[in-house]
């Protein structure tokens, strides 16, 4: 039986290549891929708030490699560093915490590099300026939904050999169904485990009336890795 991580092709492999060290059969399923946009900075900032590890290349443009760079998580913070990034504040959490962090270590007025898949003033980015920050939220990564679900992961859900997906983005999980939904494999998932990293994916899950469907403890990647190995462990003693 088999396991599927759903993020993009290179961090999915990652996820398997940890897991099957652990002896669980996983397979990478991704639904989008990762496109990286040509970037010209032409100001000076005082922080730059890393929410994707995707968007870590920005660091390449930083002239002042000492400037703080607050990062969503380590996996973030590891490529940060591999950029040039010497002043590193990793969140551990998700981007709400991360904010918390900015406002403990920067002074207000200052002028923060936000670097994204899109420029949606959400509510992040309102209450980092409701705290008198100057926020540039730029484009500098694209993610693009993939034109069908790959042949492996088609192959194991219509053979039922599926025990559980695990999901670590609101999008890419919405990426993922309407690949499935595509495909017609929708009537195979009644009987899979599915992992969120966040409420909005459970409840969008359940709205589907997937019934499957748990939290991860923590809004880290480790902690859906975790709970997938526990509940994967658990369900083969069982079979």
């Amino acid at each position: 039986m088999f396991l599927l991580t759903t993020r993009p092709i290179d961090d999915a492999l990652s996820d398997c290549k940890l897991l099957n060290r652990k002896n669980i059969n996983a397979v990478a399923s991704p639904s989008m891929k990762i496109f990286q946009n040509s970037i010209k900075l032409n100001s000076i900032y005082d922080g730059i708030f890393l929410t994707s590890r995707h968007a870590a290349h920005v660091i390449k443009f930083i002239e002042d490699k000492k400037t703080p760079v607050f990062c969503v998580g380590s996996s973030t913070a590891k490529l940060a560093r591999m950029y040039g990034a010497e002043n590193l504040i990793v969140g551990k959490s998700d981007a709400l915490f991360l904010a918390n962090k900015v406002k403990c270590y920067l002074p207000k007025n200052s002028k923060i590099l936000w670097p994204s898949n899109n420029t949606l003033k959400d509510s992040i980015y309102i209450d980092l300026e409701n705290n008198v920050y100057n926020v540039d939220k730029k484009q500098t990564y694209s993610a693009l939904p993939l034109k069908e679900l790959d042949i492996n992961s088609t192959n194991l859900i219509l053979n039922k050999q599926v025990l559980i997906v695990l999901f670590f983005s609101f999008k890419s999980t919405e990426m993922w169904i309407e690949l499935i939904n595509k495909a017609n494999l929708f009537k195979f998932l009644n009987n899979i485990n599915f992992i969120g990293i966040n409420e909005k994916i459970v409840n969008y899950l359940c709205d589907l009336s997937l019934n499957k469907v748990l939290l991860s403890r923590r809004k880290r990647r480790a902690s859906v890795l975790s709970l997938g190995m526990k509940v994967f462990n658990n369900m083969e003693k069982s079979l």
